[in-house]
């Protein structure tokens, strides 16, 4: 890397003309970026579940609602005229809404009646015009409540609560109708109701919302926060400019980069602009706080030589701890999921962005520059046995470490084993709505639907008759009814709806004399007659979501009364085991489908692709540490440090109960990826100190007050742009953040003591090889090029 270093050195102004440039280009893209806050897109979509989930969709036309709840709870609930004139004034408005089918919209002024006159079966709307009286309110209550497929689930059970359930046009932006639902509920004529927006779609809009409003105030705060950091410890203006340039630099590339290859900016994705800030930031403290010694000890030296002599110090350990951060960060991209691989790949895009900056702009602008010689000499007293209180501390270890190794690296092991204690306590969920602050409209709303129908996520169990016609024969839909039956008990599912529900009504009404009568007839030609009675005075199209044509397939709708991932799990294997006992001896195949069940299978994927990138992580980081230092024991060092913090960091999640969720599931890459960088700076620095005749003491001395320093400057960066997440409204960048913090201040404590107490203890041969050549020819130590 000599001629590489040196003619950055001796041409700066075509180096920063360049990346001038460069960034503009990248830059201009950035208004195209594609935004998607759809879950479905982030699954991968050649798995069997999903593909299932898309097929059942298709054949039935099922789509994911927006709902609107409107709760009264006076003595008359929501059958007042004011409130059945604000149900009709938001079915209008939402049915003129582009994103929603006009012909497809659900409430209690746009569903059908079931009734009959005579021998003729009716189906009509509850009402045409909403009531202007209290008695034609009452009316309506009355028509309601005589039809059991209304109780439950347009109308609550106590009369307080209705919905009005609009389908989405396929492909429709949905943050823009989510938009536009805010501005009709905000403008309905509400009186003493109240109304809020649910459905997983709008749970999804939220989640973008907050994400855009999120970034717009936590990326002005990290660097805020970076740029303060930068201050204390660099002590000058261009400490704090320059790595800032660097890794604004380096987010602008990634995101234009993005923009450029038709990547997707996932929801998830809002908080790598603000992680790269303190990853990128590491680099350019290293290079420039290496910089401000040398300038204060050679106070002489020209400006582009000692910008120079720094890269060729410096170059090897930024590119070895960028390399293990890309690895650490990009092993994501073995997820399934793809948003976490997304991540993944555009994190360590933005890594390895950062580090060409800071190997080729940040030395081309130092070279450049008059020389900070003031400043140099302020940060050249706060490091070595004499220097600042953060040196003299971290030298104040030595004696510790080097007298008592053996204990340092059992305290280390103990703490590993308080993490591993709380390992088997570690659970994962993948609630959405948990995830909001209490008072957000989107939870109060999913509450709401949940305390009046029971469930909001939704549940589809398809249901396989066998032949043409299996749902016009009375055994098989009695068989299914005593299947609903049976799952409405638990109060793990909501109401459910099948073809069984129309035929009960159906034969009830055309047997109104029968106090029995809300059942299946006995008879398949009379069933076959209803059907086509009910094709020819209603629409056929109302039973598209719950048989086909054929009568072959059917579907039962439900929802499910929690989105949490142990509730889903319990929700599918009643689902499964109650179809085996009730339903196999039929000849019935059940296979439960629906938004529920890919939230369930989603995050059995993120738990198998976090234990595969953890494993792949770390397999990474120690092979490309020990292939860049020569040894593999020096990797194994290196990922000491770690995992110790890895193991801790869940260990703290099981013992505080918190759950292993999307955004959590990024914890361990970051921590490995950034954590390794700590040890690999120490390694080297102690190695080079060996390796100029220092004894195990004094070379312990020197590391510890010189690289101490600035690992520990480092690791503060790093955790204070990660507390910034703390300011985030979604609960799980609030945890990354935290997690993440504790694991930079887990990974720097011990590396100053637990991989300082190894090494003193076990003097392991890469730290005394001999020097080698380096690729220019030249003989160096590899700490020298370090």
């Amino acid at each position: 890397m000599t001629r590489f270093n040196r003619w950055i050195a001796d041409h700066p102004w075509p180096t920063i003309a360049l990346f001038l440039l460069a960034t503009c280009f990248f830059a201009v893209r950035l208004p195209q970026l594609h935004i998607d806050v759809d879950v479905e897109a982030m699954l991968p979509q050649d798995h069997p579940e999903f593909v299932y989930k898309r097929w059942a969709v298709d054949y039935f036309g099922l789509v994911e609602p927006a709902v609107v709840i409107i709760v009264n709870d006076g003595p008359d609930g929501v059958f007042t005229p004011e409130t059945l004139q604000l149900v009709e004034f938001v079915s209008e408005r939402m049915m003129a809404l582009e994103g929603i089918e006009s012909g497809e919209l659900v409430s209690l002024s746009e569903i059908d009646d079931i009734t009959a006159d005579g021998d003729t079966l009716l189906v009509d709307p509850f009402f045409d015009i909403a009531p202007t009286t209290p008695d034609g309110a009452r009316a309506i209550r009355d028509a309601v409540f005589d039809n059991p497929m209304m109780v439950g689930s347009i109308v609550s059970r106590d009369g307080k609560a209705t919905q009005v359930i609009g389908e989405m046009v396929a492909g429709v932006d949905k943050l823009a109708l989510y938009t536009e639902l805010q501005a009709l509920v905000a403008g309905a004529p509400v009186t003493t109701e109240t109304i809020a927006i649910a459905g997983r779609p709008v749970i999804e809009s939220e989640i973008g919302q907050v994400a855009r409003a999120d970034l717009r105030v936590m990326f002005p705060l990290v660097v805020t926060v970076a740029a303060l950091v930068l201050w204390l410890t660099m002590r000058c203006v261009r400490g704090v400019v320059l790595p800032l340039l660097v890794v604004i630099s380096s987010v602008l590339w990634t995101l234009g980069l993005m923009a450029w290859t038709g990547g997707t900016f996932y929801a998830l994705s809002n908080t790598m602009p603000i992680i790269l800030i303190p990853i990128g930031i590491a680099d350019g403290i290293h290079v420039l706080h290496d910089f401000m010694i040398r300038v204060a000890r050679r106070p002489e030296i020209d400006a582009r030589e000692a910008a120079f002599e720094t890269m060729q110090e410096m170059t090897p350990p930024v590119v070895m701890t960028s390399v293990t951060t890309i690895l650490g960060v990009g092993s994501l991209a073995v997820s399934a999921v793809a948003s976490i691989r997304s991540f993944g790949i555009y994190t360590g895009l933005g890594v390895l962005a950062a580090m060409v900056f800071s190997l080729t702009l940040l030395p081309a602008l130092l070279a450049v520059l008059p020389l900070p010689r003031r400043a140099a000499q302020r940060v050249a007293h706060t490091v070595g046995r004499t220097g600042g209180p953060v040196a003299r501390f971290l030298d104040g270890l030595t004696p510790i470490i080097t007298r008592r190794p053996t204990l340092t690296v059992a305290a280390g092991l103990v703490v590993l084993l308080i993490g591993a204690a709380g390992l088997p306590r570690v659970f994962i969920d993948g609630s959405l709505v948990q995830n909001f602050p209490p008072d957000n409209p989107v939870k109060l709303a999913d509450a709401a639907l949940i305390e009046h129908f029971g469930g909001s996520q939704p549940v589809e169990i398809v249901l396989d008759g066998g032949s043409d016609d299996a749902w016009k024969q009375p055994e098989l839909l009695r068989a299914v009814g005593r299947y609903q039956d049976r799952l409405e008990t638990d109060g793990l599912l909501a109401e459910t709806r099948s073809i069984v529900d129309y035929i009960r009504r159906m034969n009830a009404v055309m047997n109104p004399d029968d106090a029995d009568g809300y059942r299946v007839p006995d008879s398949a030609e009379l069933i076959a007659q209803y059907l086509l009675l009910y094709a020819v005075s209603g629409d056929p199209g109302d039973l598209d979501d719950v048989v086909d044509y054929n009568y072959r397939q059917a579907n039962i709708r439900t929802r499910s009364a929690s989105d949490h991932s142990p509730e889903l799990a319990r929700v599918f294997t009643l689902v499964d085991e109650q179809a085996e006992a009730m339903l196999a001896g039929h000849g019935i195949d059940v296979h439960g489908s629906g938004v529920a069940r890919t939230s369930h299978m989603f995050m059995q994927l993120i738990l198998a692709g976090q234990v595969l990138s953890l494993a792949l992580a770390l397999a990474l980081v120690v092979l490309a540490t020990g292939a860049m230092m020569g040894s593999i024991v020096a990797g194994l060092f290196a990922v000491l440090p770690v995992l110790i913090a890895t193991v801790l960091n869940f260990g703290v999640l099981g013992w505080l109960g918190s759950p292993l969720g999307v955004t959590t599931a990024l914890m361990s890459a970051l921590g490995i990826g950034i954590g390794v960088d700590y040890a690999i700076h120490f390694l080297v620095r102690y190695r080079r100190a060996r390796r100029s005749d220092a004894d195990p003491d004094a070379a312990m001395h020197e590391t510890l007050s010189t690289t101490g320093v600035a690992i520990l400057y480092n690791a503060t960066v790093v955790m204070a742009g990660f507390v910034v997440l703390a300011t985030s409204q979604f609960l799980p960048n609030r945890v990354l953040g935290y997690l993440v913090s504790l694991n930079m201040l887990v990974c720097f404590a011990a590396t100053v003591t637990v991989v300082a107490a190894a090494l003193h203890r076990l003097q392991p041969a890469f730290t005394g090889r001999a020097a080698i050549e380096d690729t220019d020819g030249s003989e160096a130590r590899l700490a020298a090029r370090d």
